[in-house]
């Protein structure tokens, strides 16, 4: 489990193979021969925890609302950024918007990093990249600083872009994150992909927060549509 945030792997299996099998085989272990307290917490807090966070914890629980479904047309977004300033959008550009829960989120993190490398390759196809997270703004500015390139960094205050899109994770903060400043109330990972005419031809709505597109299905979308 820790592998998982000490790598900061942008995705992972969705089913966790290995993890499970490691758990099943530590606990087996911890039985076999002798009988311990510390085999009990080996079933508990080792497999029976593995599987309700592959299975029932990391799982998202999502539909796709028809305001971002694919051959809609996006309304407008109120974006602003880390330092409250509105961020316009260029017209007749193309844009991809992402919707990441917060830099507490290794997943997050790690797909950001891979937009900042792709940045080269989206700009190529006239792509403008918006990073929206409901996160306080200094922590958005943080994550801006440390990925020093040409993307726009949003502040999406108390939820309101992410209501609007239905896309609004209720009570989605982890346990523990609050007291850091974080609101209780998050954004389910969404990546969003329109025209120069704001009609959306892709969009991920991913079930499972470990779960991301691959960097290339965005450069694949966009060469689809010449």
């Amino acid at each position: 489990m820790s592998s998982l945030v000490l790598v900061k792997r942008p995705r992972t299996h969705r089913n966790q193979y290995l993890l499970l099998a490691s758990a099943l085989a530590g606990t087996v272990i911890s039985f076999i021969g002798f009988e311990s307290p510390a085999s009990w917490y080996a079933l508990i807090l080792g497999l029976i925890a593995t599987f309700a966070y592959v299975f029932w914890y990391s799982v998202l629980d999502r539909a796709v609302p028809a305001v971002i479904a694919v051959g809609a047309i996006l309304p407008e977004l109120a974006l602003f950024d880390g330092e409250g300033k509105p961020v316009t959008p260029t017209e007749g550009k193309h844009g991809l918007y992402m919707f990441i829960r917060g830099n507490w989120c290794p997943s997050c993190t790690a797909q950001v990093k891979e937009i900042a490398v792709q940045y080269r390759e989206l700009a190529a196809r006239d792509v403008e990249v918006f990073l929206i997270s409901r996160q306080p703004a200094a922590r958005t500015r943080a994550l801006a600083k440390r990925f020093d390139v040409p993307t726009r960094f949003c502040v999406d205050e108390q939820g309101k872009l992410a209501r609007q899109l239905g896309i609004e994770h209720v009570g989605g903060l982890p346990f523990l994150r609050e007291p850091l400043g974080y609101d209780a109330d998050a954004v389910l990972p969404t990546v969003l992909i329109i025209d120069s005419s704001r009609r959306l031809i892709f969009a991920d709505l991913t079930d499972n927060y470990r779960v991301r597109p691959d960097p290339s299905t965005f450069l694949a979308a966009l060469d689809a549509q010449g």
